[in-house]
């Protein structure tokens, strides 16, 4: 059965609509979907402003230009970047590496530049500054006026939306893999369907991250102490989703940040730059979702991987990606993915 069914009402006669394509009634990409989410980027998923469209002004380190084109990339409220890619027809396998590649590349931006692209949006979509008014300084009331806390931290790791009509087996299960590794990414499906008198009616549906059992499910309270073994936590989310729904760390539990073998990074370059500081190696834990962890090295809230990446930054001059999980350890040396393997197991073991 078809995840969207729409249905015209007439008193008591209820008639359904027929699906179509946007291919068969010439609708397209660029011209009619793009305009759509423009025009309403909760199409997206969610509350968001547009911050530029096919942005390709990409450079290597060489100074060469780099030939992508990205289809949209918006602001949430909490001043994060969200990559959009949006496909008219069945979404090819290839779209999440070409969206990865974007969230990569976006994740470079600086509020400056933000506001420089945005100031060229704005003009291209006819939005004149005040008479007098600087377009720079007008882009940047307008991103700072809709995310009031908009600095160069908040803006990433930039969150990725897939838009199509259809997805294949490979990409959500691509899909499914990053979202448990702790990627923030969601694919949308659309739907255009045909109404009596040729009227087109359009909806959206989300098809990942899908809704788990637990959220429609009214369950005795507990305190966070206790709630590791009521089942609560999702078995295959993500890390930090895992150990808050579960409560499996207590509010402000202490944290020491080591650092693991990892590839193309200086290890030992990294642990002198923590030893030089002993508020650089620890962390308190908050039960929050999007920044969970308190860093004693400047007493900001940090997600799991900007804070990483941040120390690999100062310690090397690097921009190195990282995976977070295995640098956060509990006082009995216990890293975070493993106490997220643990609650896992626990939560099954429940259920048996």
């Amino acid at each position: 059965m078809e995840s969207d069914q729409v249905f015209t009402v007439h008193g008591s006669t209820a008639e359904r609509a027929t699906k179509v394509s946007l291919g068969a009634h010439f609708l397209h990409e660029r011209g009619d979907l793009q305009e759509w989410v423009k025009k309403h980027p909760e199409l997206l998923g969610e509350e968001l402003l547009v911050v530029t469209e096919e942005f390709d002004r990409w450079r290597t380190a060489s100074g060469d230009r780099a030939a992508d084109r990205l289809d949209i990339l918006a602001l949430d409220r909490t001043g994060r970047l969200v990559v959009a890619e949006l496909k008219r027809h069945r979404a090819p396998d290839t779209v999440l590496v070409q969206a990865l590649n974007y969230a990569a590349m976006a994740s470079r931006f600086t509020v400056d530049e933000l506001v420089e692209a945005h100031s060229r949006f704005l003009v291209e979509q006819g939005v004149r500054p005040p008479d007098g008014s600087d377009p720079l300084d007008h882009a940047r009331a307008h991103l700072e006026g809709w995310a009031q806390e908009l600095s160069d931290t908040t803006l990433g790791p930039p969150r990725i939306v897939l838009v199509a009509e259809d997805f294949g087996a490979v990409l959500t299960n691509t899909s499914m893999f990053l979202l448990e590794q702790g990627m923030d990414l969601r694919l949308v499906r659309l739907g255009l369907h045909e109404l009596p008198g040729s009227t087109l009616a359009l909806t959206t549906s989300q098809v990942l991250p899908v809704q788990r059992a637990e959220d429609f499910m009214i369950r005795p309270g507990s305190t966070p102490a206790r709630r590791t073994n009521t089942g609560v936590a999702a078995r295959r989310g993500p890390i930090i989703d895992r150990l808050v729904d579960a409560g499996a760390l207590e509010e402000g539990a202490p944290l020491s940040i080591v650092v693991p073998p990892v590839k193309n990074l200086d290890r030992l370059e990294i642990q002198r730059w923590l030893d030089q500081d002993p508020a650089r190696s620890r962390v308190r834990w908050r039960n929050d979702r999007e920044k969970p962890f308190v860093w004693e090295g400047d007493g900001f809230a940090w997600a799991m991987k900007p804070l990483i990446r941040e120390i690999v930054r100062r310690a090397t001059g690097v921009e190195g990606d990282v995976w977070g999980p295995n640098w956060y350890l509990t006082g009995d040396g216990r890293a975070l993915n493993k106490i997220a393997e643990d609650v896992s197991r626990a939560d099954q073991g429940d259920d048996s």
